[in-house]
């Protein structure tokens, strides 16, 4: 019988290796290998059956549940909420978790602060959401793996961030003031880290939370002057329901592809406030309402001296309405959302950053720069000629609420004449994701590179910015390490089976002036034809995505191949003349198997920008870009750029 089992599992193994060329040796081999084992075995058990018992260690690694219930002198408490709640069998089943564990001195410590006796005092629901606050699901999160300072890019099972903060002495603290006292408690099923006091996230809205705040009395009185604290209220799109939409996904986590897909669970609003303190007020001159109205007035009614006269703090023309909109953001942008968690492994470490952000202030804009010289992130409105900024104020920033975060900055933030003049003077490269606040508001952007690759499959009508046709299928690419993608991600369309896509993307709002709009893709024989419109209007010939750089039609040659042409700066003119760029050599991929030997995206032909035209916009504000497909096949949008003419003689490759 054993010889028998042994023929058996001999001929299933090897019927797994079938058409390669080991097939037969493989059988022969395996089939002697087992024989043998099999014999020795034999005498093993002959020899001393009694003892195999004793001399056969297995180790059993517990899971998440049984290791907080083999530990009961230090879990207890916090065991009997997952028992009660039922989010215990949750964590004694296969899957990935993180938990933040608070010991029972930390469980008794929230009760008393809560005024409760234990744990049975609390109604159900509020056990479970206290429960969910210390769970990030689908994810081992090690400490090592830890931001230095910021939030964790994994949300937990109640949508909440956790935040990090490393001490000097080397101590991590937990949202603040847990101390996190073991780490890295590995069980089968993820892995514990002890805090010694329990989370405890605020959940009321953004405008509450600031209401409460003694540093930014005046800032919250202007907002409630202004009623733009009523534009601050939304936090979640009730009717959107994920069930509905599960037809999306062709690809799960499950298939162990090199790719999966899912759905974004909720569609949350979220809102950023940069303010300043009183004492910054206070330092600036501004000590009152009063005040604070002038300078408002001296900065804004010289930008818009046609709305001088509107004394309506409530009109959004109104320089007060104007002074406090431009410091609200309707993305929710943790400290290192601004722009470090873009700065993937696709970026040069050479080349400053930027990023641009739309502002409640109509058709206006600030920029967050990364200033590779000075180690600085975070720079708001850097002005090169002058070196001012403003700035987070880093030991109080991500204050968190329910709806939102806000951070304190260290100077007057205004759109003024200078940064007027800045923003209009400069190349704007837009990252596509950086359109879409859904993609911020639901934790899809700013989680870095994923391995396997996350996408989000996104339903017609999530985002607000994207008019589409119901064949067009819309997905969200987070990085990648073979991508070769400006910031490492991009977004993905598709049309259903027989059908073309068809859709409409609104930008961010556009300085008044004269710019060369441009278009950045990756090309590759997956994707078909498309025509691009800007404003409605076609741009040209259609564009074929399938054709590589070095296609006649493009005339692509790598930098550094012909003699007479070793910067590629003449082959540059000529596929100027035919509507196409070079892409700019800030990016690259980090893993170079699908783009060997290119050490930028400059230096390979995948890499394009297709040149849209040149357009004057007599006023700011927003644009659109069209796409219609001609073919099947993809269509993939990296960026965009908005070239002021007067820029382009003395552009750089970048």
């Amino acid at each position: 019988m054993l010889f028998l089992c042994v023929i058996r599992l001999a001929s299933k193994a090897a019927s797994s290796m079938k058409n390669t060329p080991f097939h037969t040796k493989a059988i022969h081999a395996l089939t002697g290998s087992l024989l043998l084992g099999c014999v020795f075995l034999f005498n093993f058990t002959a020899c001393d059956s009694d003892d195999i018992e004793g001399n056969l260690y297995t180790k059993i690694v517990p899971n998440v549940g049984e290791y907080l219930m083999n530990n009961a002198a230090d879990y207890s408490e916090f065991t009997a909420i997952l028992d009660t709640t039922g989010v215990m069998g949750l964590l004694s089943t296969y899957g990935s978790y993180t938990c933040f564990v608070p010991d029972n001195e930390a469980m008794l410590t929230y009760y008393q602060s809560r005024g409760k006796q234990g744990w049975s005092d609390f109604h159900i629901d509020s056990l479970k959401q206290f429960a969910y606050d210390h769970i990030i699901m689908d994810w081992t999160i090690h400490a090592n793996e830890f931001p230095k300072e910021g939030r964790i890019p994994y949300i937990t099972m109640s949508d909440r961030y956790i935040s990090i903060n490393l001490q000097p002495d080397g101590t991590l603290l937990v949202n603040g003031n847990a101390k996190l006292i073991e780490r890295d408690i590995e069980v089968n099923n993820g892995i514990i880290h002890r805090i010694e006091e329990a989370l405890n996230p605020v959940r009321d809205g953004i405008l509450e939370v600031v209401a409460k705040d003694c540093l930014f009395t005046l800032f919250y009185l202007a907002l409630e002057e202004t009623g733009l604290a009523d534009s601050l209220l939304e936090e979640e799109d009730k009717s959107y329901d994920p069930e509905l939409y599960t037809h999306l996904i062709t690809t799960t986590i499950d298939a162990k592809n090199w790719f999966y897909e899912t759905l974004p669970q909720r569609r949350l609003f979220g809102y950023t406030l940069l303010m300043e303190s009183n004492a910054t007020y206070a330092a600036n001159g501004i000590t009152d309402m009063a005040s604070l109205k002038a300078k408002a007035a001296q900065i804004y009614d010289e930008v818009y001296p046609e709305d001088a006269g509107i004394t309506n703090p409530k009109d959004r023309r109104n320089s007060l309405n104007r002074f406090v909109a431009y410091h609200l953001i309707t993305k929710e942008l943790g400290y290192n959302r601004f722009i470090d968690a873009y700065d993937t492994d696709q970026m040069l470490k050479t080349r400053d950053m930027y990023e641009y952000i739309e502002t409640m202030c109509p058709n206006t804009l600030l920029e967050v720069c990364k200033r590779r010289s000075i180690n600085g992130a975070n720079l708001i409105n850097w002005n090169p000629s002058t070196g001012t900024s403003v700035r987070i104020v880093r030991a109080n920033s991500d204050k968190e609420a329910g709806n939102g975060v806000y951070h304190e900055i260290d100077n007057l933030l205004v759109y003024d004449n200078a940064v007027h003049t800045m923003m209009s003077t400069k190349r704007l490269r837009f990252d596509s994701s950086s359109f879409f606040d859904e993609l911020s508001n639901n934790n899809m952007r700013g989680r870095g590179v994923t391995d396997p690759n996350l996408r989000f499959m996104l339903p017609r009508g999530y985002l607000k910015r994207v008019t589409s046709s119901e064949q067009t299928t819309l997905g969200y690419l987070t990085g990648y390490p073979k991508y070769q993608n400006y910031e490492g991600d991009e977004i993905f369309l598709r049309a259903k089976k027989g059908s073309l896509y068809d859709f409409v993307i609104e930008t961010l709002p556009i300085p008044e002036g004269t710019y060369e709009v441009r278009f950045g893709f990756g090309a590759n024989s997956n994707r078909g034809v498309a025509q691009l419109y800007f404003d409605g209007e076609p741009c040209g010939v259609p564009l074929n995505l399938g054709n590589l750089g070095n296609d006649p039609s493009i005339g692509y040659v790598e930098p550094g191949t012909e003699e007479d042409d070793i910067e590629g700066f003449q082959n540059d003119k000529m596929m100027r003349n035919r509507g196409f760029m070079k892409a700019p050599a800030v990016f690259k991929a980090p893993n170079d198997e699908w783009f060997a030997g290119s050490e930028d995206a400059r230096h390979s032909p995948n890499l394009l920008r297709r040149i849209m035209g040149i357009y004057r916009f007599t006023k700011a504000g927003r644009h659109t870009l069209g796409v219609k497909g001609l073919s099947g096949g993809e269509f993939m949008f990296d960026y965009m750029e908005f070239v002021p003419t007067s820029l382009l003689e003395s552009e750089d490759i970048y």
